[in-house]
């Protein structure tokens, strides 16, 4: 028997009562367990066992490679993300990333807490969901050792230059004297030193800290831009709960890129 408290990314039916559920657990990455009978109306693990909720599972030993549910019970269920199909789409982005990034059997106990931590601010409206997202990516990508190089001008050594330019495909920045741009100047972002410190802040902070911070408007923009492509680029795909949520996000705003 296995005790652990797990965030259910994902739900796959099986039959017509049982289902598969993967949670994200902060001891064994993510696990593959089999709930039987959640399809039922009487169904005791129904609600525990819905995407996003975090819950505490006791599971029984494996059988055939596969853990079945044994008991269940919710933690936290974020009621607030069901009001708003934006933000479950966007919930649903951050669940892709995590299955795609966490290995089974591989302790991710500062991704469980980003996660959880980030649907709280999505449930309760703490923060925009731009910056949410922006927090999720660029801190995630830093989790899986892929964190950026926000310290200093990689040329001249300049700490905090007035404008700079930011290389989304090598993860460094260089101050405007220093940095010789392609001719189409694919993979480089133009920011103020007001989006390099929010950056800095996001990656550098600790976890309970990474939403206390503020950005100007005019640095916006260039942070939620490097923080997509950035993630994107070091994952090596594209993710298709992601192009839903900009389709969510166009019909609300129809000024939303494409």
């Amino acid at each position: 028997m296995l005790t652990v408290k797990g965030l259910v990314l994902m739900q796959r039916t099986l039959g017509e009562q049982d289902r598969f559920i993967d949670v994200l657990t902060a001891e064994y990455g993510v696990l593959e367990v089999l709930v039987k009978g959640a399809g039922k109306l009487n169904s005791k693990s129904g609600s525990a066992t819905q995407l996003f909720t975090y819950s505490e599972l006791c599971l029984n030993d494996k059988r055939n490679g596969v853990r079945i549910l044994n008991s269940i019970t919710p933690l936290s269920v974020f009621y607030g993300l069901r009001s708003s199909v934006s933000a479950i789409a966007l919930a649903s982005y951050f669940s892709q990333v995590i299955r795609y990034a966490v290995l089974p059997r591989s302790g991710a106990p500062e991704i469980l807490q980003l996660a959880l931590n980030c649907l709280y601010m999505l449930s309760e409206q703490k923060a925009t969901e731009a910056k949410i997202k922006a927090i999720f990516e660029l801190r995630i990508a830093s989790l899986l050792g892929f964190m950026p190089d926000v310290i200093m001008c990689r040329s001249c050594g300049e700490y905090l230059p007035e404008r700079l330019v930011f290389s989304v495909p090598d993860g460094y920045f260089c101050c405007e004297d220093c940095i010789t741009l392609p001719e189409d100047e694919t993979g480089f972002i133009s920011m103020t030193a007001g989006t390099l410190q929010a950056i800095r802040f996001i990656v550098l902070s600790e976890p309970k800290k990474i939403f206390n911070f503020a950005v100007s408007e005019r640095s916006r923009k260039p942070l939620y831009q490097f923080a997509e492509e950035f993630l994107c680029y070091q994952m090596e795909r594209k993710f298709p709960a992601l192009e839903y949520y900009y389709s969510i996000q166009r019909t609300m705003q129809p000024d939303v890129p494409k």
